[in-house]
């Protein structure tokens, strides 16, 4: 059965499978300014990991930005942001807009990240809103997929659940 998600009004379809809870990932793509595939780093027991299309939108770029707030008040956390922005318009974001702890990374070359989350929206190669929670092994213990990209997340669960883990 195909995965559908809106984009406005329009229904796309998204790649494979949806992750699942308990699922580990292998978190690898390009680091903002650099080309060089590499897995994301990891300094604390979770992460949160969010998933946008392009950061030169207003949600995606709200999204990063309370992401960023967050991951002042709740230090504890890793915070990893994947989209399928080029590595150098994520460092050109960075140089521009309080990031805070969060690392950005891109998806670009090969979708890989997309691609195991089932969040690769196969008619305009972009991915699809999400925010997750994962253990020190990667391992998804929460998430959220928003069933509109124009939607912004839900802040106030991401953060009942970092409440929970802190």
């Amino acid at each position: 059965m195909k995965r559908t998600v809106q984009l406005g009004d329009a229904t796309l379809t998204f790649v494979g499978q949806e992750a699942q809870l308990g699922q580990q990932l292998e978190l690898k793509g390009a680091k903002a300014g650099d080309f060089a595939q590499s897995l994301a780093t990891r300094s604390h027991d979770y992460a949160v990991l969010a998933v946008f299309p392009s950061s030169n939108t207003s949600v995606c770029d709200m999204q990063i930005l309370e992401l960023s707030k967050i991951s002042e008040t709740y230090p504890n956390f890793d915070y990893i942001t994947f989209s399928v922005d080029l590595p150098s318009a994520l460092a050109d974001y960075k140089n521009l807009h309080p990031t805070g702890k969060v690392e950005l990374y891109s998806d670009y070359y090969n979708h890989y990240v997309a691609k195991q989350l089932g969040l690769l929206i196969e008619e305009i190669h972009l991915m699809g809103r999400a925010m997750f929670i994962l253990d020190k092994e990667n391992k998804i213990i929460y998430k959220q997929i928003n069933s509109q990209v124009k939607e912004q997340v839900d802040f106030a669960s991401l953060k009942n659940e970092l409440e929970k883990l802190s």
